[in-house]
């Protein structure tokens, strides 16, 4: 009984594979989020707007939705999950400080492509990856606790970006904020080559054996039903999920509205020392925007960093479904609540920014972990790099029209009608959700 009730203990812990894949991602993540949340800024500091950013993000996120479908695919095929992971972490790592050399926006959505294309090939194989490390009855909390490490990372990254920003002006005394934006980006490619290294060096292949003689293939037919019929409710979902670069463009706005901040943000010694290199009024306000923004992206994270495992692991418990509508419609009020923003006075509006930010995280520790744990549930063992493949591909083919709509509504009317469409998306979907899709076990209610 003792022996039975130690293998039982054992066999729902976190494994070492999972760890070592947890910490790859916490360094690529911090590596990412040094220049993330700064892009806006870059972009407006460069000439562009809000057109531009969706075009960016859209275009991104549909190049990496490509190679997710077709490395997934591949890696069935081979089983070499591991090798694919280490050439799409290479790439990115070595892609994304490039983002510090471009002249122009556009040239932004160049650097983006061929970061995401790392991204492409190793999300699915990664994926199933984890799936292989892991008994099935803690699959929740797996992926939760990945994208727990993951978040980590997020709040790492810009807390690592103000630093770096700080030494450039206070030591290196720059003054122009271009070449101090430019030099932030660089310099991710240190904890970038961290990632890569753990990668390497951690963690080992797991998974089936694959049959040489299977051809590449990817046919609909080997899918239950049930799970395509999510994908394709998922896919109607991201069609309303524009890029969180949105979001931080609205709170940069809410930010240059609203005096209360600047005032209170002279208050702080370092950044009264730091304002105090810059004699132009308009380039002390640009500083301060890029010295807020990561901060309220290192918070946001910091919320996922929290309840992200727990949720994955509570999605084991009470059901995938459950905890995949609380997130949608977590984020679905968000986003109504984003779309009403605009009524309140402009102080009112960077307040309510925190608390949305904060509820707004709460969507992705719900759903993160829950969604993949889902895919894994439908599907075989053997197919599962091809299921997340195809999950991947159908939210990344959504994510281009998503942002380009919702640059398009932004910069005409507004960003009222804008997050109200994302919402409406929401919404439906949540009720195809409920209506249409059977887990696993679960009895269909129509």
């Amino acid at each position: 009984m003792h022996t039975a009730h130690h293998a039982h203990e054992k066999s729902t812990r976190i494994t070492r594979n999972v760890i070592a894949l947890g910490f790859v991602s916490l360094f690529t993540d911090a590596a990412t989020e040094m220049i993330y949340p700064l892009v806006p800024v870059f972009v407006s500091l460069l000439g562009s707007g809000v057109l531009v950013l969706g075009v960016i993000e859209g275009v991104a996120e549909s190049t990496a939705a490509m190679l997710k479908l077709a490395s997934g695919v591949i890696s069935d095929k081979t089983g070499k999950r591991k090798l694919l992971v280490v050439i799409g972490y290479g790439i990115s790592t070595l892609v994304r400080p490039l983002t510090g050399l471009v002249s122009a926006a556009w040239q932004i959505v160049i650097v983006r492509m061929m970061d995401r294309t790392g991204k492409g090939i190793r999300t699915a194989p990664r994926d199933a990856l984890i799936s292989a490390s892991i008994d099935e009855r803690i699959r929740g909390k797996a992926y939760g606790f990945h994208r727990a490490m993951d978040h980590a990372g997020a709040v790492i990254g810009p807390l690592l970006a103000i630093l770096v920003l700080s030494l450039l002006i206070l030591v290196f005394e720059m003054r122009e904020s271009l070449l101090i934006l430019r030099w932030t980006f660089v310099l991710a490619i240190i904890p970038g080559m961290f990632a890569l290294l753990t990668l390497i060096f951690f963690v080992r292949e797991k998974g089936v054996v694959s049959s040489a003689s299977r051809k590449i293939k990817l046919s609909l037919r080997q899918f239950d039903k049930h799970y395509l019929i999510y994908l394709g409710i998922v896919t109607l979902f991201t069609l309303g999920n524009s890029a969180d670069a949105f979001l931080l463009f609205r709170a940069q706005e809410s930010l240059n509205n609203s005096d209360t901040l600047y005032t209170f943000i002279y208050t702080i010694p370092l950044i009264n020392d730091i304002m105090a290199r810059f004699t132009d009024p308009q380039t002390q306000k640009q500083m301060i925007d890029i010295m807020f923004i990561p901060l309220l992206w290192a918070f946001f994270h910091i919320i996922k960093v929290i309840f992200s495992t727990y949720l994955g692991a509570l999605s084991d418990r009470l059901g995938r479904k459950k905890v995949i509508i609380a997130g949608w419609i977590i984020y679905a009020c968000v986003y109504l609540a984003f779309a009403f923003l605009d009524q309140l006075p402009y102080d009112q509006q960077l307040a309510l920014t925190f608390i949305l930010f904060a509820i707004y995280a709460l969507y992705y520790a719900f759903c993160e972990g829950a969604e993949k744990a889902f895919v894994a549930d439908f599907v075989k063992p053997e197919l599962h790099g091809s299921a997340f493949g195809l999950y991947n591909f159908s939210i990344g083919t959504a994510a281009l029209p998503a942002s380009i709509i919702f640059g398009l509504i932004y910069s005409s009317y507004g960003a009222g009608p804008a997050f109200a469409l994302g919402a409406a998306l929401a919404f439906i979907s949540i009720l195809l959700l409920i209506f249409f899709v059977k887990s696993p076990g679960e009895k269909p209610r129509l």
